[in-house]
């Protein structure tokens, strides 16, 4: 492993990538943080490309994991279900924050991951000002799925990662960030909800390909905050 992979984040960060959210937790080595959010990257733009998401809501989901695991993470877990809810209403938000919450706490025990999401999910509603934010969000307002991740590093070096991906219809209101705050329709909703764990010598095998084409993308369409 060389010096710059051993460089260890020091805050969590909120990265925006194609209408989707990650979230990054602190610990993070900087080569695990940048091969995540490419790979996470990389299978969201396979996914759009063979399916509209709009309406094509499973499939779209289904390419999105496949992609992941053709990258090299391992699927402990995934499925996409009919859902209700008891609240008379509830938003995208805090719908993907609780599937990674549980999702999460069934993995690892306590509530890292869903206090990961939960942040990133505020950073984000609180930098509606931000230009870039405001223009990145016009261009996937009509996305059928919206996506939460939430990422971290164990001790033993272990990438996690879960992800939620919530069928919704585009958003009413122009000062929705991503459409998290959208308010799904009658308490019934698809869901989906994918654990992964990368393994790094598989994935060290495509990062190059993955990198390549990504290009210039990579930095026009992802967009990082601290939080």
């Amino acid at each position: 492993m060389s010096d710059e992979t051993q460089v260890v984040t020091r805050s969590d960060a909120a990265i925006l990538v194609e209408g989707n959210l990650l979230a990054c937790g602190a610990g993070m080595s900087a080569q695990s943080r940048h091969d995540v959010k490419n790979a996470f990257h990389f299978a969201t733009l396979v996914a759009d490309k063979t399916f509209d998401a709009q309406k094509q809501s499973r499939e779209w989901y289904d390419k999105f994991v496949d992609a992941m695991r053709d990258l090299g993470f391992t699927i402990a877990r995934r499925n996409f279900e009919l859902e209700t809810s008891a609240e008379l209403s509830v938003t995208v938000g805090a719908v993907a924050v609780r599937a990674i919450g549980a999702a999460g706490s069934a993995l690892l025990g306590g509530t890292v991951l869903a206090d990961l999401a939960k942040s990133a999910f505020e950073k984000l509603t609180t930098v509606e000002s931000d230009a870039k934010i405001l223009d990145h969000k016009r261009k996937n307002k009509a996305r059928g799925m919206v996506g939460m991740g939430a990422c971290i590093e164990t001790e033993k070096q272990d990438v996690v990662m879960v992800v939620s991906c919530i069928q919704a219809s585009a958003p009413s209101l122009d000062d929705d960030v991503l459409g998290v705050q959208w308010t799904l329709d009658k308490t019934r909703y698809y869901a989906g909800t994918a654990v992964l764990t990368l393994n790094t010598f598989v994935y060290g095998k495509v990062r190059e390909t993955v990198e390549n084409k990504l290009g210039v993308r990579s930095v026009e369409n992802v967009l990082q905050y601290d939080i």
